[in-house]
């Protein structure tokens, strides 16, 4: 999509009809919208997202009251907004109105533009859903006020629907559930074919598993969510520690344990791993001493008394017969006595077969005996190592533990209540992380229970008839169900690594620190340093991360268009419409941000007030801004001993807010224009 205009007709605080051109150059695709808080850029925002899905943003208020309250006392009692745009180098002009006495048809229309024509398209909203889906929409249209919906590990729910919105899984999500009622239906059918008692009591006890899986995983999400949490306020107080000159040595002392810390725990992660590897690779040679030696005992005894591998050789025995003469030369004659005794020795000569055997045999037990002699060196070498990690480990946080102490001890109030409180966090911590062990170990139990019922109820309805086909159908859906969420889970992996890739960039462009993004399996995004501890993150940096993401998103949904998937709904090329995106930025990442704005999308539709587009925004801009506006504030009262509110745009002074006006509302001025 590529918006071409937008006519607002006494829609809210607009009073009259206004129009505003978008820039479409490629080179210059930025329409920049200036207005200062209060006189209608989240109203413009919202009025696009209102005209293609009739829905506006949470922060909108007042949604019902659409029609501007001058209009309505001029007589006028009916609002449209009208956006005109191109898809698949097709026109279209879409319109929706507000107002008493509408009727469903007359609410919301589009037009598709042949040649000057119109032609009125029959399904318009699903029209519009096919040009950008509803639920991708409100990634579009972004209210950079609220930015830090999206930031820090609290909001793993909301990140998660934004990836899924993009990818366009609403349709695997409405299957998932869909067949997970339905095998729930058809096991529920079991005790009413021919059934007994046993059916209906395993289908209840599955249930009730089912259930009590379902929470103990939500359990699960809600103390990830608290770990989150508190791992991101140990970060804070970590950095207002580092900022404090008082405890500044420690802390920084600290974090370089820390990071020891670190290691030493990989280590002993390792080496615990090597154990058991070694269990899994040596437990045969430790376990097979008593078998090797019985082996070989009677391999040499039977070789002493001449049973193996035998003492003639098959082939041996066959030429003598084949030549007739015997070993000391006599001449052997097939009816003879001589003849038929040599001939029986095939009843226990050994052949190639049976000599290959004894000798794997014997390589076999070469080498179990060989490795049963090596093995407890390579034990005691992994549990030398395990041991030497762990014994890092625990003078690390003895170190720590001494810091904390000594922290504490610092007779400063705020730098020791700061430690206090880590402490407490700290211990809160773990305390959490015991409780996702053990919520995880009775899903585990759960899961197990479960299959062992399913498995019980299905060996029961194999011997009835009626009951086997509702089985059947039941495992069906289970099946389908599960390989949907499978690849769900595939599709949604694939999405976080391109996502990662994205906004690392975005980051790595517009930061002035040297940090990593990191996004968690569960969607929890955060800033981590060199070492993989989490990192604070100021108003600014929250709102520039929300950027990012956004920023990748409107990528990924472009990447997206041409998908061929035919589970998840395609992609889209939108335009992104920034509301105040600048506003918790400080002026040297609002002219960085500001510099990247113009890549996040092919078109972009940027609205900031005086004070968001000051520290260099509007001059780093500039070369990419297409079509520039203001919005005018119009007060019907007299302006009193207010000062003329007047802003310079391009040379131009323009008054942003002017009194004694026969409305109150807004208008909307072209800058460059003369």
């Amino acid at each position: 999509m590529l918006l071409e205009q937008i006519v607002l007709s006494d829609f809210r605080c607009f009073c009259g009809e206004y129009v505003i051109d978008f820039s479409i150059d490629p080179e210059k695709n930025v329409t920049l919208i200036h207005a200062e808080n209060g006189v209608g850029k989240t109203t413009l925002l919202n009025a696009m997202l209102w005209c293609f899905y009739g829905i506006t943003t949470p922060k909108f208020e007042r949604k019902e009251d659409l029609v501007n309250h001058d209009a309505i006392a001029a007589g006028r009692r009916m609002a449209f907004v009208e956006v005109s745009f191109e898809h698949n180098e097709n026109n279209y002009r879409a319109r929706r109105y507000a107002g008493p006495g509408l009727q469903d048809g007359r609410i919301f229309s589009i037009m598709r533009i042949d040649l000057g024509h119109s032609v009125s398209l029959p399904n318009p909203d699903t029209f519009i859903n096919t040009v950008i889906p509803k639920n991708m929409a409100g990634h579009f249209l972004f209210d950079g006020e609220h930015a830090e919906v999206f930031l820090g590990e609290e909001n793993r729910a909301g990140i998660k629907k934004a990836v899924q919105d993009i990818l366009g899984c609403g349709l695997i999500d409405t299957a998932i559930k869909d067949l997970d009622d339905a095998a729930v239906y058809y096991r529920r059918q079991i005790p009413k074919s021919k059934a007994s008692a046993s059916f209906d009591a395993l289908s209840g006890q599955i249930d009730t598993l089912t259930s009590q899986i379902t929470t103990w995983k939500e359990v699960v999400d809600g103390l990830r969510l608290d770990v989150d949490t508190f791992n991101q306020q140990i970060a804070d107080i970590d950095a207002k520690l580092l900022n404090s000159a008082a405890a500044k040595e420690l802390q920084t002392r600290r974090s370089s344990i820390e990071k020891e810390l670190t290691r030493a725990q990989k280590r002993v992660k390792d080496s615990h791993d090597e154990v058991l590897k070694w269990l899994g690779d040596n437990g045969r040679f430790l376990v097979s001493t008593k078998l090797t030696e019985q082996t070989f005992n009677h391999l040499e005894t039977q070789e002493t008394k001449g049973r193996i591998p035998s003492p003639y050789n098959e082939e041996f025995v066959k030429d003598l017969l084949e030549l007739k003469v015997c070993i000391c030369g006599a001449e052997l004659h097939q009816d003879s006595e001589a003849y038929a005794r040599i001939a029986g020795l095939l009843k226990k000569a050994a052949n190639h077969t049976l000599r290959s055997r004894i000798n794997a045999i014997r390589a076999i037990m070469s080498q179990l005996k060989s490795e049963r002699l090596l093995a407890p060196g390579r034990l005691d070498s992994a549990n030398k190592r395990l041991a030497d990690a762990r014994e890092d480990v625990s003078r690390q946080e003895a170190h720590l533990a001494e810091i904390s102490e000594k922290l504490t001890g610092i007779d400063f109030e705020e730098i020791a209540s700061r430690e206090k409180r880590r402490n407490i966090l700290r211990e809160s911590l773990n305390e959490k992380n015991q409780q996702i062990g053990s919520a995880l170990h009775r899903i585990e139990i759960g899961e197990s229970d479960k299959a062992a019922k399913e498995r019980e109820l299905k060996k029961q309805a194999d011997n009835d008839d009626g009951a086997r086909i509702f089985v059947t159908r039941t495992e069906l859906c289970e099946s389908l169900r599960d390989r949907l969420q499978r690849e769900l889970i595939e599709e949604e992996k694939g999405a976080r690594g391109v996502l990662r890739a994205s906004i690392g960039t975005v980051l790595t462009n517009t930061s002035r620190k040297n940090f990593r993004f990191k996004m968690s399996e569960e969607f929890g995004i955060s800033l981590i340093n060199e070492s993989g501890t989490q990192l604070p993150k100021s108003s600014g940096e929250n709102q520039l991360l929300g950027l990012a993401f956004t920023a990748a998103l409107v990528g990924f949904a472009k990447a997206r268009q041409n998908a061929t998937d035919h589970r998840l709904l395609k992609g889209t090329v939108a335009p992104l419409v920034l509301d105040s995106p600048f506003g918790q930025l400080d002026e040297s990442y609002r002219k960085t941000t500001a510099e990247y704005v113009p890549q996040m999308a092919s078109q972009v539709v940027l609205m900031v007030s005086g004070s968001q587009g000051s520290g260099g925004v509007v001059a780093s801009l500039r070369k990419r801004v297409g079509r520039e506006y203001a919005l005018v504030r119009n007060n019907k009262g007299p302006r009193g001993n207010r000062t003329a509110e007047v802003r310079q745009f391009l040379g131009k002074d323009i008054e942003t807010a002017v009194f004694d006006a026969p409305f109150d509302g807004t208008t909307i001025i072209e800058v460059d224009q003369p």
